[in-house]
């Protein structure tokens, strides 16, 4: 299981449930099919998929899950079509046309005629708690959908401590000054994504890619007040990822030398894969978290 993000959660509390407790737990709340007269249904599924009654894979200090989600999809355009087509035929019949509420009512009925035809675009998101880090890591880059996890989960037990980082101006000060610099601290190399924006109103983006150094114009960007709030990087030639200035993680790829770690050719199972993939990504992710939170003092 290779995340591609990292959306992360400080928990404020020690996570005190085991697996067998956590998996039970999601278990109760398993995602049920999105009703007639539904717009979304969420719930968790079994990484292991359909067949499994098991909820939560446990690697050491790690537990992961996934919640599932079915939402209806209702396009704008049509509904506002079939509008359309009945305000003309109003108009066409009476000579006037329905005012701004009678609209909304109407609409409103379409939705509510429309709804049990729509159809459902299913969708699953991974994320696991690392006991170790005291973390929730989400495998999404929209923090929307994170904190509907972190939701979700908060309903289904009841209780669940947890702190979203947001964007962070110093953090922000801090990657402005490894790019000025040319060298991250730590064992971080700069690598060719860049983001600079003003952190006022403004809200001036520039954004570069494939970029080898720090050309005169983004130094001039620098100088006028942008600065950088998105940053590729890799770390120790394992990983290569780009760092947001909300501790939020993109982009993230494994290179050969931790790859060639995952001795595929003696798994047997899609089980004993899963399970040697998300042991060997919460292992590497566990090592740049804590990095990270030693460089910004987390």
């Amino acid at each position: 299981m290779w995340f591609k993000n990292a959306r992360l959660f400080q928990l404020n509390e020690d996570f005190s449930l085991s697996a067998e407790q956590l998996s039970e737990a999601l278990k109760s709340d398993e995602l049920r099919p999105c009703g007639p007269m539904e717009l979304v249904s969420k719930g968790w599924l079994s990484p292991f998929g359909e067949d499994s009654d098991l909820f939560v894979l446990q690697s050491g200090d790690a537990l992961m899950f996934t919640m599932g989600v079915e939402e209806k999809v209702m396009p704008a355009a049509v509904v506002n079509h079939q509008l359309h087509l009945q305000v003309a035929q109003i108009k066409q019949s009476t000579g006037e046309k329905p005012g701004r509420k009678q609209q909304m009512d109407m609409k409103q009925q379409l939705m509510n005629e429309m709804l049990p035809q729509a159809f459902v675009k299913p969708k699953t998101l991974h994320a696991y708690i690392d006991l170790n880090l005291n973390h929730l890591v989400v495998n999404t880059a929209s923090q929307n959908a994170a904190e509907d996890l972190v939701s979700q989960l908060r309903q289904t037990l009841g209780s669940f401590k947890a702190a979203a980082y947001g964007p962070s101006s110093s953090m922000a000060e801090s990657l402005t000054q490894w790019v000025l610099k040319d060298q991250p601290p730590g064992g971080f190399m700069l690598d060719n994504e860049i983001v600079l924006e003003t952190l006022d109103d403004n809200k001036g983006v520039v954004r570069g890619r494939n970029i080898e150094h720090l050309d005169d114009q983004m130094k001039r960007h620098i100088d006028n007040g942008y600065m950088v709030t998105q940053l590729g990087l890799s770390y120790q030639d394992r990983v290569e990822f780009v760092l947001g200035h909300d501790m939020g993680i993109k982009k993230i790829k494994f290179t050969d030398v931790v790859l060639d770690q995952l001795e595929e050719s003696s798994i047997e199972s899609e089980w004993q894969l899963l399970d040697s993939q998300f042991t060997l990504f919460s292992l590497e992710v566990r090592a740049l978290l804590a990095e990270f939170f030693k460089i910004f003092k987390h």
